[in-house]
């Protein structure tokens, strides 16, 4: 059986400032109800100084004040831009919240001495050590560590396994990255950081954009259209990209981007070669 997908006029969701405040109350209200059904204590938050970190950040304080939001930065120094550990440092200052910056390149690299070497599985490992640092400090307070992923991040199972997705709740996990970009305006957020080209500072150099080999705007709005198509399957054997007005704007009167064909068959590529993010292990059953 074949699969077409039809992809017309890119279709975003409509964020107006009536949405964007309707979805702040919604976050909130969800953070507030996850802290009071687990008798949890507050937030620990992980804090790279990029855009979905620092959203995180100012909707836990939205939602709990201050003093139950805690901010862990944690750069690799090898890898990390200095203006990165800067940037988040300011945020958290501005939010008012306490935090504690720790260089993790060290401890990395002494574990890793005694490993065989590989790119990837470095950047994993490092990815993966952070997040222990962070549920240490969640043990120490009796604190949920606040998911900073977004749904973009997820759908395309763009995160490292058992790393940055290991989280106790996910607030910005039904926002694609263009419209946590749109929060931040709103929130105020410092334009270098909502500008920012994201980065999961795997290595030096890398950017998100750059390892998947297209802007977020065009990942966005090929996402969208799965959603919105409700299309359920991660394999489509045969993609037809139907003609479209190029001159398309949305509601803030920016032009929307072109994409082809070959730009869904990359998307729909990385979904299926992450799909073992996107499900639990698998059991045994013994029957």
């Amino acid at each position: 059986m074949k699969y077409i997908m039809v992809i017309s006029i890119p279709v975003s969701r409509i964020m107006d400032d009536k949405r964007k405040r309707k979805i702040i109350r919604s976050i909130t209200q969800f953070i507030k109800s996850e802290i009071r059904t687990r008798k949890s204590n507050g937030l620990i938050i992980g804090m790279s100084g990029g855009i979905d970190s620092s959203v995180a950040a100012w909707l836990g304080v939205k939602a709990l004040g201050t003093e139950r939001v805690f901010g862990l930065i944690l750069p690799d120094s090898s890898v990390t831009p200095r203006k990165d550990t800067k940037d988040a440092e300011e945020l958290a200052q501005k939010l008012k919240i306490r935090y504690k910056v720790i260089e993790v390149g060290k401890s990395k690299n002494q574990l890793l001495r005694h490993l065989p070497k590989n790119k990837l599985a470095k950047a994993n490992f490092l990815v993966r050590l952070r997040m222990s640092i962070l549920y240490y400090y969640a043990a120490l307070m009796n604190r949920l560590v606040l998911g900073t992923g977004d749904k973009s991040e997820l759908r395309l199972g763009y995160f490292t396994k058992y790393g940055d997705a290991a989280v106790d709740l996910m607030p910005l996990g039904d926002l694609y990255k263009t419209e946590v970009r749109e929060l931040a305006d709103f929130m105020q957020i410092p334009s270098k950081i909502s500008r920012k080209k994201s980065s999961a500072r795997l290595w030096k150099g890398q950017t998100t954009e750059g390892e998947i080999g297209l802007a977020y705007e065009k990942i966005d709005s090929i996402l969208m259209q799965f959603e919105n198509l409700q299309e359920g399957k991660r394999k489509v054997p045969n993609v037809r990209l139907q003609s479209f007005d190029n001159v398309y704007t949305g509601t803030n009167g920016r032009r929307k981007p072109e994409y082809s064909g070959a730009d869904v068959k990359r998307v729909l590529a990385i979904i299926e070669r992450n799909g073992h993010k996107l499900t639990p292990a698998p059991i045994c059953r013994i029957r």
